[in-house]
């Protein structure tokens, strides 16, 4: 009896998957050589349009004097402006979180805490610092959590004041 189950159980299984399969063939829909190519027609044009929409975007922003006349420090503290604490909807620059930032020609080296010794973001903050630092071209990013001198709401910036209505 065992010997008969094991046996049939395996061809009622793949007698299901075939079934299935059949059945939806029949519901998916096949689209036609025409339909494909204007697809990817309106694909292209699409991509171009984004190419294009984020080339200006990123030739404005070169050509903002402001950051030619800037130091690699310095642009790197506009680089952390974009990092974010998940928990605060502030940036880590006016949270206060950046103790140090050295630009070396080889590599980036950050100094930065927490709110508090315990705070979970702090791997993922120090991720998205080195994420965005090296998508902006930045050499090697290195960030060390640090906990002394231990962080305060006295190092939020006026700017960050003001966001959080403090």
């Amino acid at each position: 009896m065992l010997i008969a189950l094991l046996l049939i159980l395996p061809v009622l299984l793949v007698t299901g998957i075939v079934v299935a399969v059949r059945r939806q063939s029949k519901v998916t829909r096949s689209f036609s050589q025409q339909e494909q190519e204007e697809d990817a027609r309106v694909y292209a044009e699409s991509a171009k349009a984004m190419e294009a929409t984020v080339a200006e975007a990123l030739a404005d922003r070169a050509r903002d004097p402001r950051l030619a006349s800037m130091s690699e420090e310095d642009l790197v503290y506009e680089v952390l402006k974009e990092c974010y604490d998940p928990e605060i909807p502030l940036n880590v620059v006016d949270l206060g979180l950046i103790y140090e930032v050295k630009a070396n020609t080889d590599s980036v080296d950050i100094k930065m805490s927490v709110t508090s010794p315990a705070c979970p973001s702090g791997t993922v903050i120090a991720g998205d610092i080195q994420k965005k630092l090296t998508d902006a071209g930045f050499p090697s990013p290195k960030v060390q959590i640090v906990m002394e001198p231990a962080w305060s709401p006295q190092r939020i910036s006026e700017a960050g004041r003001r966001a959080l209505g403090i």
